[in-house]
């Protein structure tokens, strides 16, 4: 326990804050040098990090709903999750004056990996096994077993079972 304890201290190397509202499974997380998690809204607000999922260095996870990261996934260095948005009413005043709202929760499934500098928008659900390419820009849903890339994301490989391989 002690070893553990030490390990997850080692590799945050920052200020570690929890939330209740901030669940993280005791297998097997790995979150790196500053990751900035943020909850707000109300009790109901949450992020879960199930077992077997690395989180990278600098990653940025903010949410007025939930977030929900499956098992086994990995989100790489200066990955961005985010389920709000600033008001953008000229008529209401200067940008960071309007409130910030909630668009809706973000759902990685299992096997889930986000590549280098990745932005994943409010209500988007990423199935199990779906990869995005570096430096992309979630702003939909998406099956299971597809890689995605660009910005707008959109599929460019799919899993094919039968030859085990990802095929255009």
């Amino acid at each position: 326990m002690i070893g553990r304890l030490i390990n997850l201290i080692y590799k945050i190397k920052y200020k570690f804050f929890l939330d209740k509202r901030i669940e993280i499974s005791p297998h097997n997380v790995s979150i790196h040098n500053a990751a900035t998690f943020i909850i707000t809204g109300n009790s109901k607000s949450k992020i879960a990090i199930n077992k077997n999922v690395y989180v990278g260095r600098y990653a940025n996870i903010h949410t007025g709903s939930q977030i929900i990261i499956g098992e086994g996934a990995v989100l790489s260095d200066y990955v961005y999750l985010s389920t709000l948005s600033h008001g953008l009413d000229p008529q209401s005043g200067p940008i960071m004056q309007q409130e910030s709202y909630d668009k809706g929760p973000i759902i990685l499934g299992e096997n889930v990996f986000v590549g280098f500098g990745c932005k994943i928008m409010p209500n988007v659900s990423l199935g199990d096994w779906c990869i995005v390419g570096a430096g992309s820009v979630v702003t939909k849903s998406f099956s299971g077993y597809v890689m995605i890339a660009g910005n707008p994301a959109k599929i460019i490989k799919k899993y094919d079972p039968q030859s085990k391989a990802w095929v255009n």
